[in-house]
């Protein structure tokens, strides 16, 4: 049973780091086709709005107009 634990805690740090060290672009599209195959199950569309659309939009990012080097005015 310690063995099983031991593989189970192992596991989910492994996904943990594959998560947060995966660039932006693919956490993007991990969260779509999650999204995507959520939309199937009518179960789920609480959790989807609660849980998952937030996640999809901060992923997202504020574009190009949120970044730090569009923060200074351009002179005309």
């Amino acid at each position: 049973m310690q063995h099983v634990i031991v593989a189970l805690i192992v596991l989910i740090a492994v996904a943990f780091s594959v998560w947060k060290l995966m660039p932006a672009r693919h956490r993007l599209r991990a969260l779509v086709a999650l999204d995507a195959w959520a939309a199937r199950y009518p179960r789920l569309a609480g959790w989807r709005e609660r849980s998952l659309g937030p996640r999809i939009v901060r992923a997202g990012g504020a574009g190009c107009g949120g970044c730090a080097a569009n923060a200074r005015p351009r002179p005309r």
